[in-house]
């Protein structure tokens, strides 16, 4: 059975490939969304034991004008794993 953890670490990787894909910095992105650099480094690091609120990614998605399921992507994938 997975753990929060597993998923924390998922919505983190989906994280990180957005914002790399719109090029910008986690300082950068963080300003944009009115948040720590910190937080987001946090978020995004591998091993992670923080999770993310839904109210965060909801207004990430609207921010960046994405569907709220990138965050989730390879969820599918992530739960047949034992």
């Amino acid at each position: 059975m997975r753990n929060i953890y597993d998923f924390y670490n998922l919505v983190g990787k989906n994280m990180k490939e957005i914002r790399c894909q719109r090029n910008e910095s986690q300082e950068k992105f963080a300003e944009n969304i009115d948040m720590s650099r910190g937080f987001i480094s946090q978020i995004e690091s591998p091993g992670v034991k923080t999770g993310v609120s839904l109210d965060t990614l909801y207004m990430i998605s609207q921010k960046y004008n994405i569907d709220i399921r990138e965050f989730f992507k390879g969820y599918d994938e992530f739960m047949d794993k034992k």
